[in-house]
């Protein structure tokens, strides 16, 4: 997976029937068209699991196609990690994604994912647009899977053999987003780890409420992990780049805590050593960052720590990024924060541990006690 780092990304978010109207996204997917012509690029359009997400993403490529721009659509929803990729594989030149990622139902949006040299916008055209049917009567025919070149590359980095091996029982909570199906097509393929998925069928509307882990009160998820005592519990937002991790007591882990576990795992089996730059901790967590413990921790692992509202968007390429709302970059492997590798991850640490993640909350904590 790549590491290069792709900072631009211009989004534009409004309510339905208020702001957000289909002339609206029209005129702003007219403007990156325009451009994109003349520069004889290729534009891959992209939809989440929205109301009217993929109706829109449709029409958009038919505009675009109309403004002879080569265009390709993505088959089925897809995360923003897996546009990520498919530009670092030099399947576009640049990405619409016809997505308000995890804020609540009633938004939608269109985002542009490109280099900052581009010189691409999302401003909307003052010029009169061509007529049309909605929904299009004839969809775009060339579609293109960005979902199974994404799970390739996450394949190849994962040791995904080391967590079948083991009987172990992972829970995912799919949000009813673009994950769906994804890390139980990973974990399921054979071996001994049940990997169990809610929530993944299709909701437009995220059962009236918004698709981030750290704003769902995910009482199905902590309640099926407590009580059938399995090992680990993850929620996915409903774009892939926010985590929330579940411990067997059903207690949602403090993202600071989230983060120092994988720092750990990926210095002990990964060999990386490098900048952490988490959130502070929960004032009443049971890890409160005193300078004496943050020391410890850094000289233990060979990693530093810097405690940022949000690390993902400055200039430098920390080993391990989280902000207090779960979105997750590694950087040695991703310039997108990606929540469902970051799990994995986790999963990986898990059935490297004798204990499970009880043991490796246990042992980060015991340095941070007293």
């Amino acid at each position: 997976m790549s590491v290069y780092r792709r900072p631009l990304l211009q989004a534009w978010e409004a309510a339905y029937t208020a702001e957000l109207t289909l002339d609206q996204l029209r005129r702003r997917a007219a403007t990156v068209g325009a451009a994109l012509a003349d520069q004889r690029a290729r534009c891959l359009i992209a939809f989440d699991t929205r109301f009217l997400a993929n109706l829109l993403a449709q029409t958009l490529a038919l505009d675009l196609a109309a403004q002879g721009v080569s265009v390709m659509l993505a088959s089925a929803p897809a995360p923003l990690p897996a546009l990520h990729h498919a530009l670092d594989r030099k399947q576009a030149d640049c990405a619409l994604y016809v997505s308000a990622r995890n804020r609540p139902y009633y938004m939608g949006g269109l985002i542009l994912i490109a280099d900052d040299k581009s010189g691409l916008s999302i401003d909307p055209s003052p010029d009169p647009l061509p007529s049309l049917v909605f929904p299009p009567s004839s969809p775009p025919q060339e579609t293109v899977d960005v979902r199974a070149p994404y799970l390739d590359a996450l394949r190849n980095v994962v040791d995904l053999d080391a967590i079948r091996r083991l009987p172990m029982t992972f829970f995912i909570d799919a949000m009813a987003g673009t994950t769906a199906g994804m890390a139980t097509a990973l974990l399921g393929e054979g071996g001994q780890t049940r990997a169990i998925e809610i929530n993944r069928d299709p909701d437009p509307l995220f059962a009236r409420g918004a698709p981030q882990p750290f704003e769902a009160s995910l009482n199905r998820l902590r309640k099926l992990v407590r009580e059938s005592d399995s090992h680990l519990g993850l929620a996915l937002s409903g774009d892939g780049t926010a985590l929330a991790v579940v411990d067997p007591t059903g207690e949602v882990l403090d993202p600071f805590e989230v983060s120092l576990l994988l720092a750990g795992h990926l210095a002990a089996h990964h060999r990386q050593r490098g900048l952490v730059m988490a959130p502070p901790p929960a004032p009443n967590g049971p890890l409160r960052a005193y300078p004496k413990h943050l020391t410890a921790w850094q000289e233990a692992t060979g990693m530093k720590l810097e405690l940022v509202s949000d690390g993902l968007h400055l200039e430098r390429q920390p080993i391990v990024a989280m902000t207090a709302t779960g979105e997750v970059a590694l950087s040695r492997w991703s310039g997108c924060p990606d929540g469902l590798l970051a799990g994995l991850f986790l999963c990986e640490a898990v059935s490297r541990s004798n204990g499970g993640l009880r043991a490796l909350c246990a042992a980060l904590r015991a340095q941070f006690s007293g």
